[in-house]
């Protein structure tokens, strides 16, 4: 490969980001500040026997381990882990339930977030599939814009709703908060 292609192949995988980054990447700038939210949908390959594993996890369960596995990785690079807040979780739990029962996926808006949590920052992550809590953060940050939201400085509060759909896959919503 000659120098010249090398030096293309850079800014073609930044314009794909960028333009990855765009399509899942919202920021909505409210009067109560900035907020910003990604979506994806986290689908990984397992065998019959761990997906049913991971769909007899209690959702309390489930969620507690997200919020770990997210301080885990948070703590790791030198930031505050997220601490439960209720409102967070009262948002998120219901939006998981809704997009789990209409099978319907992308992001409630973050206005209601920040005023419903009276927040000045508010993010939200989302995923679907049949996957255990610490796969499921590591699929989060190896996706640039869930990867922001979650080293993002600026949350210090966490909420997740984890509700399973009438296919047995986990829909997780994770509300990162700052009041």
């Amino acid at each position: 490969m000659t120098r010249d292609a090398r030096s293309l192949r850079p800014a073609r995988t930044r314009r794909f980001l960028v333009r990855t980054a765009l399509t899942s990447f919202l920021l909505i700038f409210g009067s109560a500040g900035l907020s910003a939210g990604t979506m994806a949908t986290a689908t990984a390959k397992t065998s019959p026997d761990a997906t049913s594993r991971v769909a007899r996890m209690a959702d309390g369960t489930y969620e507690h381990r997200v919020q770990r596995w997210i301080n885990v990785v948070r703590t790791n690079r030198g930031l505050r882990p997220l601490r439960f807040q209720r409102c967070a979780d009262g948002t998120a739990e219901r939006w998981s339930r809704h997009l789990a029962r209409t099978n319907l996926f992308y992001h409630q808006p973050m206005t209601r977030v920040l005023n419903r949590c009276n927040a000045r920052y508010a993010g939200e992550t989302l995923a679907r599939g049949s996957i255990y809590p610490r796969r499921l953060v590591r699929m989060w940050m190896q996706s640039p814009p869930h990867r922001l939201i979650v080293l993002s400085s600026q949350p210090r509060r966490i909420g997740i709703g984890a509700t399973l759909d009438r296919h047995g896959r986990w829909v997780v919503a994770a509300n990162f908060v700052r009041p």
